[in-house]
């Protein structure tokens, strides 16, 4: 776990409330990983052949899989269902991997939640895998929570949009460009709400986003400890 403060330099506190939250993006460059113990390919491996495939599984984290189509498959909702080895073939056809709250997967992601927690409201990690250059992402579109992007394994480029969506309004028509930013192991980067992005991936990858609701005033969230859920 890594203290939010320590993330977010040298952006610093007073900047990042003043300046950038829920305004303007912002990234850090890293000269060296910094996320490798919250994610890993084996973790991933290991993940793809405990769970059952074919059956319900309504533990956390929720594979999905963005299709080649562009749409996006659910393998706890999605009514039509795959095996294992369609899930492989997905994989290795390039569609990207998404494990949505991806926080029950290790206690490092757990305490990260708790950590974002003190400065925001509940949240949750999704965790986003693609196996190869130019995978199959998301159109462009927007989040409905501020967002922080850990960049853990491989290169990715990010497209930023200047325009911020209307509510409910998260996959625009057309949008225009305001920065493309690469980013590299241990680089870190942070989405306000509704801020129009999109990305292409430039080699294998793994992403961890967290992301969060805000605070309600007088009423502060507080997760559990690690130890008080896990069986």
């Amino acid at each position: 776990m890594i203290p939010f403060e320590e993330l977010i330099a040298p952006v610093g506190m007073d900047n990042f409330y003043s300046k950038y939250k829920g305004k303007r993006h912002f990234y850090i460059k890293s000269n060296k990983p910094k996320f490798e113990n919250h994610f890993s390919w084996t973790e991933l491996d290991n993940y793809l052949n405990q769970i059952k495939i074919n059956g319900v599984w309504d533990r956390a984290p929720q594979l999905q899989v963005v299709l080649p189509d562009g749409d996006k498959w659910c393998k706890k909702k999605s009514e039509k269902k795959y095996g294992r080895k369609q899930i492989y073939d997905f994989w290795n056809q390039g569609c990207s991997f998404i494990l949505t709250l991806s926080e029950f997967l290790n206690e490092t992601m757990w305490k990260q939640c708790q950590e974002f927690e003190k400065h925001y409201g509940i949240g949750q990690a999704n965790i986003y895998c693609s196996s190869q250059k130019d995978a199959k992402c998301f159109p462009i579109h927007a989040d409905s929570t501020d967002n922080f992007l850990f960049h853990v394994r491989g290169k990715i480029r990010w497209y930023i949009y200047k325009e911020f969506a209307d509510e409910g309004n998260y996959r625009p028509d057309d949008a225009t460009l305001e920065e493309v930013v690469d980013l590299s192991d241990g680089d870190l980067l942070y989405i306000p709400k509704g801020k129009y992005h999109r990305v292409d991936t430039l080699s294998p990858r793994i992403s961890i986003s967290f992301h969060f609701q805000e605070a309600i005033p007088g009423k502060p969230y507080r997760r559990k400890e690690w130890y008080d859920w896990k069986p």
